[in-house]
């Protein structure tokens, strides 16, 4: 594919001080919306995530999830400021170096740069799981390989493309969501009122006893990270028309859209299943509640629109993995024989396809990684990066800054609930042993972005790590 750095001559120069307009502005709230939902994927994440929070918390799910809910719309509110007064392609990265400060920015870059490829090559080598339901036999490694060398194909396509695409797999799995959220509230067994009580299955009794509150509080964890990718809206803020005015709503409605398709069928299946003992018992509490309620034949149906969901999901991220990347190369955060070929766009669909191809090659290497280390790898990076974004919500406001845009409601109140909640993750994580790997890994990100700011980009200040404006918008 033909590729150059420049954009065709129908894009308007950048205004002094800003970048020029490379990338295409051919989407609107709606196909930001649909691509950022995409790569949360609320199905795999009530099947997967919240399958596992059912058997380990039990009816604490719902409050767990409900808190998790609220913390996530604060958050939200934290990126749809960050990003509508600094709408830039690169995500976490771009929004913290320019409101935090640029260290604590190549820190996130570090972070998001290992974890985004390695959540990939997560999400892969499930795939093989929810196919297996029809062809049998699969190698989850070499299905996982198939799998990111098509997703990061079609992610070279054009936004708009993607944003058909992946939107067309997300009403499939959005059926998938309602399908339960019927069958549960249609077969209720128990009043909603019986959620109020948190309580978790007894192995040693086989009966239900109440959770305890460090028990209710790793459910909040997960259901953070179940919520998570919202603020994946940020990555595309170059390529949505009025930017500076949309993104926040892409990033709001993105959070709220995610928390209530999640929340609503995990309430439905625990009032909806005939008995809670052994959907809590079961290994895969939400799969065997579909087949108790559906049936096994449609029951694979679904399945089978999960693993559509999740290859949806590996699309979307890669989309956002090419831009970080991209958007590194362009603000000189690396080297300049490298960061001259990695911030090239292709001529007729100005995608950043290089960054992009180059973030998929990591991905297809890291499926020969053991998913527990996968796993282990980026079990705490999402705390850091929430951390950073509500520290930068916070710095955003006291500098003074005169930029217009949204303004979160009760500032500094989010942000400042946002890190109250991070703190608390902070130290259940330190109290739980087998989280200490995951944290330590976390930490040496960041102090890796750190060093390499300190010793690499501070010195050489007046020619990298240049963090401009957007080029103004096409006039049309």
């Amino acid at each position: 594919m033909d590729q150059t750095a420049r954009p065709p001559t129908a894009t308007p120069p950048a205004a002094p001080g800003a970048y020029e307009a490379s990338l295409s502005r051919s989407i609107g709230v709606g196909g930001n919306i649909l691509i950022t939902l995409s790569s949360i994927s609320p199905a795999s994440s009530v099947f997967i995530l919240g399958g596992s929070a059912l058997a380990l918390f039990g009816t604490g799910v719902f409050w767990a999830f409900l808190i998790a809910g609220i913390v996530s719309i604060l958050i939200a509110f934290c990126y749809a400021e960050l990003a509508s007064a600094y709408p830039v392609a690169g995500g976490d990265y771009s929004l913290v170096s320019r409101a935090l400060g640029p260290a604590f920015g190549v820190a996130t870059f570090f972070i998001s740069l290992i974890s985004l490829p390695l959540i990939i090559a997560v999400f892969a080598l499930g795939v093989a799981d929810y196919l297996g339901v029809a062809i049998h036999g699969l190698s989850p490694q070499q299905t996982a390989l198939v799998v990111v060398v098509i997703t990061t194909v079609t992610a070279c396509f054009d936004i708009r493309t993607n944003a058909w695409l992946t939107g067309v797999f997300l009403g499939v799995e959005m059926a998938a969501l309602a399908l339960l959220t019927v069958l549960g509230f249609v077969h209720m067994e128990r009043p909603l009122s019986s959620l109020l009580s948190p309580e978790v299955l007894d192995p040693s009794t086989g009966q239900l006893a109440p959770l305890a509150i460090s028990g209710l509080m790793l459910a909040v964890t997960q259901g953070i990270f179940a919520y998570n990718g919202y603020g994946g809206a940020v990555y595309f803020a170059e390529e949505t028309r009025n930017a500076a005015r949309s993104i926040a709503k892409a990033v709001i409605w993105s959070a709220v859209i995610t928390v209530a398709t999640e929340l609503v069928p995990l309430i439905a299946i625990m009032v909806g299943a005939r008995s809670q003992t052994e959907l809590f018992g079961s290994d895969l509490p939400v799969e065997a509640f579909l087949t108790e309620r559906a049936g096994h034949a449609v029951a694979m149906v679904v399945m089978l629109s999960i693993a559509l969901a999740v290859i949806n999901a590996i699309i979307a991220i890669t989309l956002q993995a090419g831009r970080l990347l991209y958007a590194a190369a362009r603000d000189r955060a690396l080297p300049e024989t490298v960061a001259a070929p990695l911030q090239a766009v292709s001529t007729k669909g100005r995608v950043p396809v290089l960054a992009t191809v180059v973030m998929g090659a990591i991905a297809f290497a890291s499926c020969f990684v053991p998913l527990d280390v996968l796993l282990t790898a980026t079990g705490s990076t999402l705390t850091f990066t929430y951390l950073f974004i509500a520290l930068a919500a916070i710095n955003h406001r006291r500098g003074g800054t005169t930029r217009s845009g949204y303004r979160m409601p009760l500032w500094p109140l989010a942000p400042g609930i946002c890190i109250a909640a991070l703190g608390l993750v902070f130290v259940v994580t330190l109290l739980d042993p087998a989280q200490w790997l995951s944290l330590g890994i976390s930490l040496g990100l960041v102090a890796a972005g750190f060093v390499y700011f300190a010793l690499y980009l501070r010195p050489r200040r007046n020619t990298h790590l240049l963090l401009l404006d957007a080029a103004p918008e096409e006039t049309r």
